[in-house]
């Protein structure tokens, strides 16, 4: 019952319309231990790998601006549709952590250095909640419940073991709230910003201006894709601070 209110509350999140991916970037497809077979869009050829799950009512396409900086920065990026998501097949909702787990299944495949698990709203709690299971090497987090998928139990439970960013916009309630605990049993200082986006919107509040607001750029702006991609720069044992993840933004406790 917690999941489904979460999910019900999550319905307005973003979900673009349909994007041209990536230049240069391959589409693959990735099959899950139920049989699902999950559209992803792959970039770059690094050893350290991305994995970006989108939130309840989002798409992969909202990753798209991360998913360029992460390859030019030398990462290996991966963004899927979860089942029942765009062309995935499945139904909509059921086990997401059966299909986070595809994908860093297929990810390992390829014998990778270091995977950072990349999730917004919804998927942000499930890749918390996950990363000691999956042997993930950071997580960065966007606008996460504590509840969901007993997220704040499990950061509690990694103990530092595992770099965490957790990020979310000062006026998305009740998600600001739960950044702020999450990142207290991280022991980090969140990533707090302006505005109201959710998950891949974060940066959206500012329309328009390319990168040339004071707080946070649009993700449509070569500032924004920088940001992004100083946003998903964690790694094991050499995570950024927070404050430095967000060129611009202004940081609030």
């Amino acid at each position: 019952m917690v999941v489904v209110s979460v999910l019900a509350a999550l319905l307005p999140a973003c979900a673009p319309d349909h994007v041209d991916p990536p230049q240069g970037s391959r589409r693959v497809t990735i099959s899950t231990s139920y049989g699902e077979r999950l559209d992803a869009v792959e970039l770059g050829r690094g050893s350290e790998v991305v994995v970006l799950s989108h939130g309840a009512n989002g798409t992969k396409e909202g990753f798209y601006p991360l998913v360029e900086a992460l390859a030019r920065a030398g990462w290996r990026a991966v963004a899927y549709d979860a089942r029942g998501v765009g062309e995935s097949t499945g139904r909509r909702g059921d086990r997401r952590d059966v299909d986070l787990r595809a994908v860093v299944d297929y990810v390992r495949t390829s014998g990778v250095g270091a995977v950072v698990l990349v999730g917004a709203s919804l998927e942000a709690s499930l890749s918390l909640s996950m990363a000691d299971d999956l042997d993930a090497d950071a997580v960065v987090s966007s606008s996460a419940r504590a509840s969901t998928f007993g997220a704040l139990e499990a950061v509690r439970a990694l103990d530092g073991a595992v770099p965490v960013v957790v990020a979310a916009a000062e006026d998305n309630d009740p998600f600001v709230a739960d950044a702020r605990a999450l990142a207290n049993a991280s022991r980090v200082e969140p990533v707090i910003v302006s505005g109201r986006g959710h998950g891949t919107g974060m940066f959206d509040d500012h329309p328009g201006s390319g990168g040339r607001d004071r707080h946070v750029p649009s993700t449509g702006g070569v500032g924004a894709r920088r940001t992004w991609g100083e946003f998903a720069m964690a790694r094991r044992g050499g995570l950024e601070p927070p404050t430095r993840c967000l060129e611009g933004s202004r940081s609030v406790r």
